[in-house]
């Protein structure tokens, strides 16, 4: 990574709020990072007048993960079409009717890329690492091998105009060595998303160390000199990483050379957010205050985790997020919703209706968390526009329905701006005889609609879904 940035003038907002023009709300000399929504432009005039120019307004994209499958007999409206109360009613998607206007829901997507494919058992660890790669994985323990996943594709396109090329968030931990799942390395298990085909990117699980990476060192009062003297001692500690890294690069096979190189680069990215965030000018402030710790309780837990994502994409440091409220074939017990059982336990229900009935009620919990992260979005004003407006918002799980271990007719909810698709809709592209829609045709359209298109996506996705 150059370092050329440190002897560049950081981006600055010339001229008052009345008088702003396109030239200066764009102006820095060699500025490519975005400058995010404030609060100061809130009266409106600004932002639309900028848009009005030529300026677009960011397209995002956030991946909401949740493990286990669904009650799939609970999970669709009743009938296709608009969406509204009365067809959400009696749903486990209930709780999202005041925004179904906001709404795609798709049945009929496929991800055959998860299926065993004769590799035999291991479908969490394939349907969670297939979830936005669509890229069958090698079934191995340590030689992991798969592919890049459509929310880095993205994070590559943006990767010049925000501090952050992407940020990978979640509430449940865990390393990637060794085997999670019937064979599978745990780096299938416990990543969404893959910088390439070798390259996990591990979620941050501690909101408190999270708000810090994002917010943790902005000092309105603090002198030039101060910044000068802080950047120079956090940047001294990455060197003395690098340079530790270096000595034992040569001694490394060629996979681990390949992962240390990618570690390297992560560290050479570090220390140039460092100078940007240093230099900057003006600093997006989060609304809400740093956290202590994780809270206790689960669903405290899960919205800390995605507000703090939520005002990273307000302030611009990132346009593309995910979310794992828990690993592949997660067996955490669901204790916040009164069950005793573990939920990968409960979600091998061999039809037993009071099973179901509680994999319905962890559903419900599940889209409650959903809901709460939609109403945040939509209340968050970018000038004309909601933070939901720009972004678009993939909601699943790595397979249909837990007994089965399905990798088809995929439980799908999309919401904001939903790849430029229509809302407000349950859509059903079901074919005769599972001849399904792949959803890697739906990434497809993701990437078209943000400006990154692709001639092909994973295994099987060959052209943009129209629905």
């Amino acid at each position: 990574m150059s370092r050329q940035k440190n002897n560049q003038k950081a981006p600055a907002i010339i001229g008052t709020k009345r008088g702003l023009s396109r030239r200066n709300f764009l102006v820095g000399a060699g500025a490519t990072l975005a400058l995010p929504w404030l609060e100061v432009f809130s009266g409106g005039s600004v932002i639309n007048t900028a848009f009005g120019q030529g300026v677009d307004a960011p397209k995002r994209f956030l991946g909401f993960y949740v493990p286990n499958g669904f009650n799939m007999a609970r999970f669709w409206p009743s009938e296709t079409g608009a969406l509204s109360p009365m067809t959400l009613a009696n749903t486990s998607l209930a709780a999202l009717a005041p925004l179904a206007n906001q709404l795609l829901v798709v049945n009929g997507l496929d991800n055959h890329a998860g299926s065993a494919q004769g590799d035999g058992p291991g479908d969490h660890a394939r349907g969670t690492s297939t979830f936005l790669t669509c890229v069958h994985p090698n079934k191995h323990a340590s030689d992991v091998r798969i592919g890049i996943s459509a929310d880095q594709i993205l994070a590559n396109h943006y990767a010049d105009q925000t501090r952050f090329a992407s940020l990978e968030v979640g509430c449940e931990g865990g390393g990637n060595a060794g085997s999670c799942d019937s064979g599978y390395s745990c780096a299938y298990s416990r990543n969404i998303s893959w910088r390439d085909e070798r390259t996990p990117l591990p979620k941050e699980t501690n909101p408190r160390l999270l708000f810090q990476r994002l917010f943790g060192g902005f000092d309105p009062n603090a002198s030039a000199e101060a910044r000068a003297r802080r950047l120079r001692r956090r940047t001294s500690v990455l060197d003395f990483v690098l340079d530790d890294a270096r000595a034992i690069h040569a001694q490394l096979g060629a996979d681990d050379r390949h992962r240390m190189d990618a570690y390297m680069e992560g560290i050479r990215g570090v220390e140039t957010r460092l100078v940007d965030a240093e230099n900057a000018d003006m600093v997006c402030q989060p609304s809400l205050e740093a956290p202590a710790g994780a809270p206790r309780d689960r669903a405290a837990y899960a919205r800390l985790m995605l507000d703090i994502l939520v005002q990273a994409m307000r302030c611009d440091l990132t346009r593309v997020g995910t979310f794992m409220f828990g690993n592949g074939g997660s067996n955490r017990a669901h204790t916040e919703a009164g069950m005793r059982e573990g939920h990968h336990e409960l979600s091998h229900h061999q039809n037993d209706a009071a099973k179901l009935e509680k994999i319905a009620q962890i559903d419900v919990w599940e889209i409650s968390i959903l809901v709460h992260l939609l109403e945040q979005m939509s209340a968050i004003d970018m000038g004309g526009r909601s933070l939901l407006d720009e972004t678009t918002v993939y909601f699943s799980s790595e397979i249909e329905d837990g007994n089965r271990h399905f990798h088809y007719n995929l439980p799908v909810i999309m919401a904001g701006r939903a790849g430029g698709l229509e809302t407000g809709r349950y859509v059903d592209v079901r074919g005769q005889e599972n001849n399904n829609e792949p959803v890697a045709n739906l990434f497809m359209r993701i990437l078209e609609d943000a400006g990154s298109p692709v001639a092909t996506f994973g295994d099987d996705g060959t052209r943009s879904l129209q629905i």
